[in-house]
């Protein structure tokens, strides 16, 4: 019950710094009273699939490697809890986006160990990841519109493990790491209708990992007044070390994220 409140505490403390840092950034551009400035916010549907590897050190058997291969069905039984939201604000010219996300999984992996022993890892894994990016265009015509978008994102791993290995009692461990990476990339926007635009981005961050990359791909219908909901592709390359293999705090996050997603916002 404890560590349910001290996590709970934690996830509070996380939304408020991210509502303050988007009201704050959103007030210091918005306070033009000369700009006549739009607003969105909404949530939605991801179904995330990961690949790749996790690491985690041991005192029995070292600094061990674990396989990470779930589909969007596989999250779906691992999930424990999972909410978003996101939201922008624009005065045509310049565009403000930011977006919170909260993910609690939970599962058990087993693994074959040499001389015939095996490893039994019950595993605790809750992501929590925030970003804040400022776009502005540089090339715009009837066709499309290219804009330069800069910015930060935040991410946390909460990791809890209990590890058996045949012939040894079992370890218990926890790690929290977090990280912000400076973001870089670039938005391209076509009107493919009066109500219908294709939106694709990329951008790439640095900081505290070793390198993110992302990539999307969606087309946003505004289907009902001041409603629009956007149907998109979004795929998303991390790789974070924490200390060195052996050592330990080591902690490795070395994933591909990709899915398919839904959102709807409430457009003002």
């Amino acid at each position: 019950m404890k560590k349910l409140l001290i996590k709970r505490a934690g996830m509070k403390k996380s939304i408020i710094i991210m509502l303050v840092s988007m009201m704050t950034l959103v007030f210091l551009f918005t306070s033009d009273g000369r700009a006549e400035w739009k607003y969105g916010i909404g949530t939605g549907l991801f179904l995330l699939n990961i690949e790749g590897d996790m690491g985690v050190h041991t005192n029995a058997a070292g600094s061990v490697d674990i396989p990470v291969d779930l589909d969007s069905s596989d999250i779906k039984d691992l999930m424990e809890t999972a909410y978003g939201f996101g939201g922008y604000a624009t005065d045509g010219t310049w565009m403000i986006r930011g977006s919170f996300a909260y993910m609690d999984l939970e599962g058990t992996s087993v693994r074959a160990l040499p001389a015939g022993s095996s490893l039994i890892a019950t595993l605790g894994f809750t992501a929590t990841g925030a970003e804040l990016t400022v776009g502005y265009p540089v090339y715009s015509d009837q066709a499309f519109t290219v804009s330069v978008d800069g910015g930060l994102r935040y991410t946390k791993h909460e990791l809890s493990t209990a590890i058996t290995i045949t012939g040894n009692p079992s370890q218990f461990r926890e790690l929290d790491n977090s990280w912000i990476d400076v973001l870089l990339g670039s938005t391209l926007s076509v009107p493919l209708a009066d109500a219908w635009t294709w939106n694709t981005s990329a951008n790439a961050g640095f900081g505290g990992s070793e390198g993110t990359y992302l990539g999307s791909t969606g087309v946003t219908w505004n289907f009902y007044k001041n409603w629009s909901g956007t149907l998109y592709y979004k795929y998303t390359a991390v790789e974070f070390e924490e200390g060195g293999r052996g050592t330990p705090g080591w902690y490795l996050y070395d994933v591909d994220e990709s899915g398919l997603g839904i959102t709807i916002l409430y457009n003002f």
